[in-house]
């Protein structure tokens, strides 16, 4: 019985039917057939209606459980959007901040120069020349004398104070996003306003232009003469505004817009600006001044002076490349080498006191300067060849003298390709660059040792400088540039005294004319003059390479070739890529017995200077002592397809190498 209870159900949430099974066994025990039958259908009855029970129990926890499910869902979807909302209200609330931020920065940075609207006349305004009309006009002005100015310093921009009103209205003040945001660059920026009022006289009209506490100035006229008082005032705005460039438009660019250049006001702005109280004004004004006296007063020195100022004001990039420009052509390259690096430096840093377009011509203009300073001629071809990419408009004379030392560098590599090339440069676009064309032609006969051509071709150089480079220092030019070369041509010509008298009226402090002295000295047979003047080119120049090999090449000719090759390793120390050293220093081997030393050396020059036809003979020599006859035909025929000096080639003819 125990087992029987203890396998019985305990209700219909059990899954049994509910009926105890022993009263059910007394229960029809005990009863007649017909009532046995009919306990059993009573029992089939309840036992559906349990059934019935479950399933709509079952059902309706079904129906529970999908209701649960879909409120969890909307729960979930509810969540998920308010979290949307939470974030979109987070982004706009930072993109708002954000926008502010942006807005206040712009203002605290802003420093243009806004132009208000002028007051003018009510009956001129009811004729259109409106106050925004009059403060265009005054824009445009301005706009067209900054554009004609071309300077290497960035200008501030012009702009109107009603351009960049956004209607974007703000609730319940019905001030726009414009107004807010020039009210905050009139209080947290730098900004300075220009206006201004037109008046009618009894006699004449008159506009007053300021700019920011400026008291401005008033110019008076008919009323026909408008827009002549309009250009008188946007240009007494201009150099209020902007001194330096104003200066700069008045000494060299009003004439391209129709108006006469006004030197003396121009230099007279200028030296006052030197005693500005900003240093940055100072420093320009002193770079003004040095290239006014470089190119207009013809004085290389005073140009020098005003360039060290400049520096001393301020650490202007364009400030290192004029005094390093006077240093050059007053034939100091000591002290052009440490300023060009130092503004290689400043560029590769990174430079804004320059305009854009200028960064990439100092950069190409610095390193080929560099590379001719060092002997590193193909370098400075490289970046010749850069430069013909250059056209902004104000940089011709740069572009120029990127593409002049083009046949420079490859005359002084001793590359007979240097004429082709300079056939090849296109015409000079302006006057003065027609001088430097023709320096340049006589400088590349002189480095291919062409000396009747650089005789014949002096008093032409001359001529054109004079007569195309009007305010350039021809005086300087020739002395430093044109003459000590002359003066070389001739010794080499056998004019011995005459080279001596034009020498001796070149400056003492011009190196290649000191190293020059030496090497006529030499030619002359003065061997202890010829030191001496070495020596002085060593020490006013202990950086650049040229007068140690002039002086060693005087040693190896009087048959010293250690102490040569002592002056060649300096050389070459002092300018590894340059090529006349190396090939030098392979010949005092070859006089020492030593040519198979002498290979690596004619080798290494060959990197340098591969079109070289002396380069080739000696080392063809060098390889026929050492019984190398092929290799040495080889070199020969190479030497014989090169530029060669007429003793070159009678050497290669009398030695029967070709």
């Amino acid at each position: 019985m125990s087992e029987e209870k203890e396998g019985a159900a305990i209700g219909p949430e059990g899954g049994g039917t509910g009926i105890d099974p022993a009263a059910m066994a007394m229960a029809l025990g005990g009863a007649s057939r017909d009532e046995a039958d009919a306990f059993l259908r009573d029992q089939r009855v309840l036992s559906a209606k349990q059934t019935r029970l479950t399933d709509l129990q079952a059902h309706e926890l079904s129906h529970e459980l999908s209701l649960r499910h879909w409120s969890l869902w909307v729960r979930h979807t509810s969540g998920l959007l308010k979290l949307a909302l939470e974030l979109s209200a987070g982004l706009l609330l930072l993109a708002l901040t954000a926008g502010i931020g942006l807005m206040v920065w712009n203002a605290v940075h802003s420093e243009g120069l806004i132009i208000e609207s002028f007051s003018v006349p009510p009956d001129m305004a009811a004729r259109g020349i409106t106050g925004q009309a009059v403060a265009s006009q005054m824009l445009d002005e301005l706009t067209a004398m900054q554009n004609v100015t071309s300077s290497v310093r960035p200008a501030k921009s012009y702009a109107n104070n009603w351009g960049d009103d956004i209607k974007v209205e703000i609730p319940e003040t019905g001030m726009s996003v414009g107004e807010v945001y020039r009210f905050l660059r009139g209080w947290l920026g730098h900004e300075t306003h220009i206006s201004g009022e037109v008046r009618r006289t009894k006699t004449s009209i008159t506009i007053t232009a300021r700019s920011g506490r400026d008291p401005g100035k008033t110019f008076a006229g008919t009323e026909d003469e408008f827009d002549a008082l309009v250009v008188k005032a946007a240009e007494h705005v201009y150099g209020v505004t902007q001194p330096y460039r104003y200066a700069v438009y008045l000494v060299r660019y009003a004439a391209d817009l129709g108006r006469p250049l006004r030197l003396e006001e121009g230099v007279a702005l200028q030296r006052k600006q030197t005693e500005s109280r900003d240093p940055l004004e100072r420093a320009w004004a002193w770079n003004g001044l040095a290239v006014l006296d470089k190119q207009t007063f013809a004085n290389v020195t005073a140009s020098r002076q005003s360039a060290i100022n400049t520096l001393a004001a301020y650490p202007l990039s364009i400030g290192f490349s004029n005094l390093a420009d006077s240093e050059a052509q007053l034939g100091h390259p000591q002290a052009v080498l440490p300023l060009l690096q130092t503004l290689e430096r400043r560029l590769a840093d990174g430079v804004t006191d320059v305009t854009p377009e200028t960064i990439p011509r100092l950069r190409l203009t610095v390193g080929q300067q560099q590379a001719m300073l060092l002997g590193d001629y193909l370098l400075a071809i490289s970046q010749g060849r850069e430069g013909r990419n250059i056209t902004t408009e104000g940089l011709s004379r740069n572009r120029q003298s990127l593409q002049n030392n083009i046949a420079v560098a490859l005359a002084q590599s001793h590359d007979g390709a240097a004429r082709a090339a300079f056939r090849q440069l296109p015409p000079p676009p302006l006057p003065p660059d027609r001088g430097l064309r023709a320096l340049a032609g006589f400088l590349m006969e002189a480095g291919l040792q062409n000396w009747r051509a650089v005789v014949a071709l002096q008093p032409d150089v001359e001529q054109t400088w004079i007569r195309f480079n009007q305010g350039y220092d021809s005086k300087t030019a020739f002395a430093v540039q044109v003459r000590p070369w002359t003066a070389l041509a001739k010794a080499r010509l056998g004019d011995v005294s005459g080279a001596q008298a034009l020498i001796a009226a070149t400056p003492g402090d011009c190196y290649d004319c000191a190293r020059i002295r030496g090497r006529i000295a030499g030619i002359a047979g003065q061997q202890d003059r010829a030191d001496w003047w070495f020596a002085r080119a060593v020490h006013d120049a202990p950086s650049i390479p040229f007068a140690y090999t002039d002086w060693g090449q005087a040693l190896l000719a009087r048959g010293q070739p250690d102490a040569a090759i002592e002056k060649f390793a300096i050389a070459n120390q002092k300018g590894p890529h340059f090529a006349d050293p190396l090939e030098m220093w392979g010949e005092a081997l070859m006089a020492k017995n030593q040519s198979h030393l002498a290979l690596a050396k004619f080798s290494e020059a060959d990197k340098y200077a591969p079109n070289w036809g002396r380069l080739h003979l000696k080392w063809g020599e060098a390889l026929a002592y050492l019984g190398k006859r092929e290799e040495a035909q080889k070199r020969f025929a190479r030497a014989a397809a090169l530029d060669l000096t007429p003793s070159e080639k009678a050497e290669l003819t009398e030695k029967d190498h070709v």
